[in-house]
């Protein structure tokens, strides 16, 4: 697939419905395990969209319309992340991201690696001293280590993390692609 309209527009508050809906459906929910219901989407991404908490959340607009959700940090701003990952030997001093396709008749059309590989372009113009994108990929999660995969990201650890975030305990895959000119 070639998906020359893909376009990040930052997260918006009037986005945290469609955020909600997305999360809970089916194929969102069992990997991306967060809670949807009350003040639960403003209590976790208002922050980044008032700039107190320094990850980047960004809607994923294909053909001019909202697809999915794509975020990216600095590993270095969490700490307890940065020890988590350091069981894979990734680089402390990389960016994660995390992402997923909200609309479920678009994934398996080879979208994702589409997304990740233009986010991850992105990310190295953001970031141009960051070394490495990391992402931890839960192991049963086929198509979402296929897409890393095909988006040229490398296995480098599978194994038993240990987070805070229920999204990314338990067993993982761990995929690095390091900085092309690096």
């Amino acid at each position: 697939m070639t998906a020359p309209d893909i376009r990040f527009r930052p997260l918006t508050r009037q986005d945290f419905d469609l955020l909600s809906t997305w999360m809970s459906a089916p194929h969102v929910e069992r990997w991306w395990r967060e809670e949807t219901g009350g003040d639960a989407i403003e209590l976790r991404y208002g922050p980044t969209i008032d700039e107190s908490d320094r990850t980047e959340c960004f809607i994923v607009e294909y053909g001019g319309e909202p697809v999915g959700f794509v975020q990216r940090y600095r590993i270095g701003d969490n700490p307890d992340w940065q020890r988590s990952l350091a069981v894979a030997g990734t680089p402390g001093d990389g960016a994660g991201i995390d992402y997923f396709i909200g609309v479920a008749r678009l994934t398996g059309q080879g979208l994702g690696p589409e997304i990740i590989d233009r986010f991850v372009a992105d990310t190295w113009m953001r970031y141009p001293d960051v070394p490495a994108v990391v992402v931890s990929v839960d192991q049963d999660n086929h198509r979402s280590w296929r897409a890393l995969e095909k988006a040229g990201f490398l296995r480098v650890w599978t194994g038993f993390l240990v987070s805070e975030d229920p999204s990314d305990e338990g067993v993982n895959h761990v995929y690095v692609r390091h900085r092309p000119d690096g």
